[in-house]
């Protein structure tokens, strides 16, 4: 690209001096009915004023509710931002088929888009799990990819990225997309405006081809919260501690009730001719129309889980001082996937127990049976 949108001429947000115009003047009609909100409801306003009204919702609705609901809102749709964010990268794959392989219940071998989907995966809990001041300097980013890397055998920070990219190349760009002052004008930025910036800066740079286009809009989920418009939440006294997938091995991992609200990827299923952050035309609605799409989602998940939340502990009241009945519930609401062993390994039961319990639930219709076999069963709350 040889223009900066940013840049553009008339941008309140591009660099050096600004020259001061005077605002156009109001038609008659609007002089003459007092309107003076006409001229100034542009497509990008209007849907900024949207996406932004939707983000706080949400992630209002998040601090709100309980650690076993935010920890299974961010572990659903970590899973559904994988899926979209391996669609953007060419890959597709279904994301029944990603859960269960994330969660150790696909009844077959994967095939080759979905064990490319996977890492993608442990990608999104990674930086999920972090603090925004870690992302956005490259040495620190560059230190989480090594601690990583040490722990979980074959994950790589910079997924998607050409395999022709040496260290230093990448290094080079890192600084260069992670720049300062780059940083310092996107936040001058309303914080949706700045993350649509800093995508489109991240392409600029050519960090998607040496770190991966998969990272860079993680990073610009993490925006906002950067910027302080949404919380950036940690486990709480509240949170359930429970185990993920097995391709993580990280204390932090399952605990975690917090991370990006926005999730860009999922706001793209379908729309995925309009991502082209690398056209200064048409990006900026593009982005926020995807952020739309995306926290409507988030929306109706986060509603379910707390009808689900409602359900269970009117079914699983306890009876008894010694009831599990609240712990089952949490576990129900915070893992995506759930198996009788797997209950009975975090809750010390039987594993009778479990899957007599499971069965019931399920004849009630508060859980779904998802894997399809009888011998290996598997469920879902949602």
């Amino acid at each position: 690209m040889s223009d900066d949108w940013w840049d553009t001429p008339g941008s309140p947000y591009a660099g050096g001096p600004a020259v001061q115009e005077p605002p156009p003047p109001l038609p008659p009609a609007l002089m003459e009915r007092g309107d003076i909100c006409g001229p100034y409801a542009t497509p990008e306003q209007l849907a900024l004023e949207a996406a932004s009204a939707a983000l706080v919702r949400l992630d209002s609705g998040l601090a709100a509710s309980s650690g076993a609901v935010a920890a299974g809102w961010v572990n659903r749709m970590a899973i559904e931002e994988a899926t979209a964010s391996a669609r953007l990268n060419g890959i597709l794959v279904d994301t029944a088929d990603l859960r269960l392989l994330a969660w150790d219940s696909l009844d077959r071998a994967p095939d080759p888009d979905l064990a490319q989907a996977l890492p993608l995966y442990d990608l999104v809990r990674r930086i999920a799990a972090r603090h925004p001041r870690h992302l956005y300097t490259p040495r620190r980013l560059a230190a989480l990819d090594r601690v990583r890397q040490t722990r979980a055998a074959g994950f790589s920070l910079w997924n998607g990225a050409e395999e022709d990219v040496d260290a230093e190349e990448r290094w080079s760009v890192l600084q260069a997309a992670l720049a300062p002052d780059a940083l310092t004008r996107f936040r001058a930025a309303p914080a949706l405006v700045g993350a649509a910036a800093f995508l489109a800066h991240w392409h600029r740079t050519r960090a998607d081809r040496t770190a991966g286009a998969a990272l860079g809009r993680l990073l610009a989920a993490w925006w906002p919260a950067r910027q302080g418009l949404v919380h950036t939440r940690h486990a709480g006294s509240d949170s359930v501690i429970l185990e993920g997938s097995d391709t993580i091995a990280s204390p932090t991992h399952p605990g975690f009730a917090g991370g990006p609200v926005l999730m860009p990827s999922v706001g793209f299923l379908g729309y995925a001719m309009e991502y082209r952050p690398d056209r200064d035309a048409g990006w900026l609605l593009a982005f926020l129309n995807a952020a739309i799409r995306s926290l409507a989602r988030g929306e109706v998940l986060l509603r379910r889980l707390r009808l689900a939340e409602v359900r269970l502990a009117e079914a699983l009241r306890p009876r008894r001082s010694t009831s599990r009945g609240p712990q089952v519930a949490a576990f129900l609401l915070a893992q995506p996937v759930a198996t009788s062993g797997r209950l009975a390994q975090s809750l010390g039961m039987s594993g009778t127990a479990a899957r007599t319990l499971l069965d019931g639930l399920h004849r009630d219709r508060l859980v779904l049976e998802i894997s399809g076999r009888d011998a290996y069963r598997a469920y879902m709350v949602e």
